[in-house]
């Protein structure tokens, strides 16, 4: 049997590659063909570079991913995996791999000065807002907004009974309370952190229209900076944590030029016959990064938040980055709100884009 061969029927029909990828094509149609480009991509640069990652590299990233989220690396497969539609060996080649590949292939273009350590620290350990928040999707109706408006703005029963009942599942459950918010959150709207910051304890916010849609937020407290910890003994580790995150920033970027510079052809691939693409709805996305609904186990949780029944994916597991807008593009990096309960998702960690 050649190597074309990868089977054979009473011992003289052979089943070819060939044959076995176009059985493969009908049923997943193009779905794999980016995947497998952008790959080629990466590995293009990366043997001109001469950059490599070992399996040990590769099983200590995903552990150190893993331990972030507290829960075992047998959990993560089983309860975690399945969410993304990917088997072990898929997250490890697909995920992994690419996101050491480009870390190492773009690290030399990241700095790290010393207002970004100061930056990082006021985020983790200065003053915060304990806020509670109800969020309308993009495209709902501004008057019907206004007029449920007048109803919760003083009322805190009306505004838990808008908050349980917003389109997003992991905000409803917990009430519309999220983790605190600090200063120099990543978000491109930024009025989430400033009007935050100029409320009174108490007080709800007017309407505010962001790029998700619009918001009204309420500040129950303000959470003092802590005095306990000092910024020399952190820095070794803020020092890391930053590159990690300049690395979560570059690494779409970096790989964005690249598939420019390689100019990829998709040619047309007859699509999966029966298939009904029929996309499920699309959550309210978060309209900031950082907003994470509470854990119902962590001391601000609200008591109507209910738990999740198992671990929940990781908001921004570590992945390829986005491609360009002219072929199908980040859960990224904007992902859709994490369920309550969700650990906070590991530095460094961009998510896998659609194609990727």
């Amino acid at each position: 049997m050649g190597k074309e061969s990868i089977a054979s029927i009473n011992g003289n029909t052979l089943i070819t590659r060939a044959q076995l990828g176009e059985y493969l094509i009908e049923r997943l149609g193009a779905d794999k063909v980016e995947l497998f480009v952008n790959r080629m991509i990466i590995d293009a640069e990366c043997k001109k570079r001469g950059v490599t990652v070992t399996d040990p590299e590769m099983l200590a990233a995903l552990m150190e991913d893993v331990g972030s989220l507290g829960i075992r690396r047998e959990d993560f497969i089983k309860l975690v995996l399945p969410r993304y539609n990917k088997s072990f060996y898929e997250w490890m080649e697909d995920v992994i791999r690419p996101r050491l590949l480009l870390g190492k292939l773009c690290r030399d273009r990241i700095s790290v000065t010393e207002e970004d350590l100061r930056i990082q620290f006021e985020r983790e350990f200065g003053e915060k807002r304990q806020i509670q928040i109800i969020i309308w999707p993009k495209g709902d109706d501004l008057k019907a907004i206004e007029k449920e408006y007048a109803k919760i703005r003083g009322d805190q029963v009306e505004f838990d009974r808008a908050a349980r009942a917003m389109a997003n599942p992991s905000l409803a459950a917990a009430g519309g309370h999220i983790k605190p918010i600090s200063r120099h959150l990543y978000s491109t709207d930024k009025v989430i952190e400033e009007r935050s910051f100029q409320l009174k304890v108490g007080e709800v916010s007017e309407v505010i229209s962001t790029s998700q849609g619009f918001l009204v937020m309420k500040l129950h407290a303000i959470i003092p900076a802590r005095t306990d910890v000092k910024f020399d003994g952190e820095k070794v580790r803020l020092e890391k944590q930053a590159k990690d995150e300049k690395l979560t920033q570059e690494i779409p970027k970096y790989f964005a030029e690249l598939k420019t510079q390689a100019q990829p052809l998709i040619y047309e691939v007859a699509p999966a016959k029966w298939r009904m693409d029929t996309a499920p709805a699309q959550e309210s996305r978060n309209v900031m990064g950082g907003i994470e609904p509470v854990s119902p186990r962590s001391p601000t949780a609200p008591s109507s938040a209910q738990p999740s029944a198992s671990p929940t994916p990781p908001a921004a597991p570590p992945a390829l980055p986005a491609a360009p807008p002219a072929l199908p593009a980040a859960p990224p990096a904007t992902p859709a709100a994490p369920p309550a309960g969700t650990p906070a998702p590991p530095a460094g960690s961009p998510a896998p884009p659609a194609g990727m």
